[in-house]
């Protein structure tokens, strides 16, 4: 085990996150020490460079028995998966962390807004899966979960509720777009730019064989991200801007010729990819919580709150997801000022 490399690419802060506190990378690093010493006992020649999806599967299940599963000791295993370039690993865990928490922080929003009596009617019936369970079975329980919120809280807050975006993640993130807002001569030239950084970005992950997020990224999908700036970019039309988003797994999507499937493998939600294959209906309003994750970099980049929409999805039998972002007023006079 490359002990040394692996504190070396934490310390870089390409593919994990930037200023990882000391104390992390010796955690990182001990859980990693951990897993390799177990796959070791199997013989000299296993680690985890060459583990499978399945070592780590039987390493789960036996931690699970001693409920050692915790989203940091995910994360620790994760970084080291990328760190050895092992693709498999990585898609497995990156399968576990992906949207496990939605539902419990809905949860408390639902509680938030609606009081108990209400959350205890929306999430009746409702169980909220544990950390490194499979996901097969989610797609029914958001079925239950959106139909039970439309009909105790409506169709509007019930909205409102999905489009704060739970698992859009902290502000931090969107830092770096928003300087590049305030940088740029107008919304316009910003929207272009952003495109052409998201295209840089799956190019970079092309040539150097690493994924981005879930996926492969190779020639073909850079084509088709590139004819669209909608995708990863935006087009603003008067006051609104539209983003579409790039499908789950672009390659197999761009293969596939049956529609299901092709709607399938565009789904970017854990909790309702399998309604989409098995003819499962979750309520299409559960496409806002996918809009509440478009519209959390744009309340970054313009400094107060936006109106978001779902224009399409592929819940309602579209072929693509694309959502509306509103453009605050204030938001445009702030631009105007920085020309």
């Amino acid at each position: 085990m490359d002990e040394e490399g692996f504190k070396r690419f934490l310390k870089k802060g390409e593919r994990v996150p930037k200023n990882l506190p000391e104390s992390v990378v010796d955690s990182n690093l001990a859980v990693a020490r951990k897993f390799d010493e177990q796959l070791r006992s199997g013989g000299p020649d296993r680690s985890i460079e060459k583990a499978s999806d399945r070592d780590f599967r039987a390493y789960l299940e036996a931690l699970a028995e001693k409920e050692e599963i915790s989203e940091e000791l995910l994360l620790a295993l994760l970084r080291y998966a990328r760190f050895t370039g092992n693709k498999n690993v990585e898609l497995a865990i990156v399968g576990l962390l992906d949207g496990v928490d939605v539902l419990s922080r809905l949860s408390e929003t639902v509680r938030e807004r609606l009081g108990e009596a209400k959350h205890e009617a929306v999430f009746r019936g409702v169980e909220l899966p544990k950390l490194g369970s499979s996901s097969d079975n989610w797609h029914t329980i958001a079925k239950r979960f959106v139909e039970q919120l439309e009909r105790c809280a409506g169709e509007r807050i019930c909205r409102d509720i999905l489009l704060t975006g739970p698992h859009a993640g902290p502000p931090e993130w969107y830092e770096e777009e928003r300087q590049a807002y305030l940088k740029s001569k107008n919304l316009d030239e910003f929207l272009t730019t952003r495109h052409e950084m998201a295209v840089a970005t799956l190019k970079r992950h092309m040539e150097e064989n690493t994924l981005f997020f879930n996926q492969e990224i190779d020639q073909r999908v850079i084509d088709f991200v590139s004819s669209n700036q909608e995708i990863m970019g935006g087009v603003r039309e008067g006051d609104v801007i539209y983003e579409t988003k790039i499908p789950y797994m672009a390659i197999e999507y761009l293969r596939e010729r049956d529609d299901t499937m092709r709607r399938y493998y565009y789904c970017h939600c854990p909790w309702a990819r399998e309604g989409v294959r098995t003819g499962v209906r979750i309520p299409p309003n559960f496409c806002y919580c996918s809009a509440g994750y478009h519209k959390k970099p744009w309340e970054i980049i313009f400094g107060e709150p936006v109106m978001a929409e779902v224009v399409s999805s592929v819940l309602n039998g579209d072929d693509f997801c694309r959502f509306a972002i509103h453009i605050p007023r204030a938001g445009e006079e702030q631009k105007e000022g920085h020309d």
